[in-house]
């Protein structure tokens, strides 16, 4: 290690570091320097080493270079230029647009109809007139009164080939006829107006029937061909 500075011939200073070493330390030089022409040298080999990586062959060194030169330009441009900036916010500008137009269609077909609905069912009605409905009077009826038999009895004689006699017999409202079969056969006296059920009466056998209505009403003797009839009428 020189200890003369090579320039002025001054006394070199020498820079060291510390290094432990085990249980101690040592002084380790790494440069020296002259303190009046400010020569100086790194002790380390440092300064020694080439900063340009040795390629095997010119072809090698070439490709280096391009894929070099290539992220540079790369690099350059990406910094230098955004990428389509003004073409993006050229093609945002139509879809914001679009986004306020939508929404205006949106709130005229949907927001106003629902407020004029919320209107219109807010309106106060105004007042019902009341109908008051006159009670038509009912006629006062007067009951009939309550019809009770009398307990008189008419006779009517009955016989197939004569019929009825008498054939026409007038009585008022509560009296009865007693019917007497008088032939020596039997007959079947009959109601055309179905007060009754059809009454079979043997010789000398009797029925009777109370009348509570007035009106005229027709009894036959059921199989009897001549075609008699007879007829009670019953005043009121």
């Amino acid at each position: 290690m020189e200890d003369k500075c090579p320039e002025c011939g001054e006394t070199l200073i020498t820079k060291t570091i510390q290094k432990k070493l085990g249980s101690g330390s040592i002084d380790y030089p790494i440069a020296v320097t002259c303190g009046k022409c400010k020569w100086n040298k790194d002790l380390t080999g440092a300064g020694d080493i080439v900063g340009k990586p040795v390629m095997a062959d010119a072809g090698a060194s070439e490709k280096y270079e391009t894929t070099t030169q290539i992220r540079k330009q790369v690099a350059t441009s990406t910094i230098s230029k955004p990428i389509n900036s003004s073409g993006g916010v050229s093609k945002l500008i139509p879809i914001i647009l679009a986004i306020f137009v939508v929404g205006a269609i949106a709130y005229v077909f949907f927001m106003n109809p629902a407020q004029e609905e919320q209107t219109v069912a807010t309106t106060t009605p105004g007042p019902i007139p009341i109908i008051t409905q006159t009670p038509v009077p009912t006629p006062s009826s007067t009951p009939a009164p309550e019809v009770t038999a009398s307990g008189n009895q008419f006779p009517v004689y009955l016989e197939v080939k004569k019929g009825f006699t008498p054939k026409i017999r007038t009585i008022k409202v509560g009296d009865g006829i007693l019917w007497t079969n008088n032939d020596i056969y039997s007959v079947t006296l009959v109601s055309k107006d179905g007060l009754f059920y059809d009454k079979f009466l043997n010789n000398a056998k009797r029925t009777n029937y109370t009348f509570l209505k007035a009106g005229t009403f027709s009894f036959v003797l059921k199989g009897n061909d001549t075609g008699l009839s007879g007829t009670i009428i019953v005043q009121p």
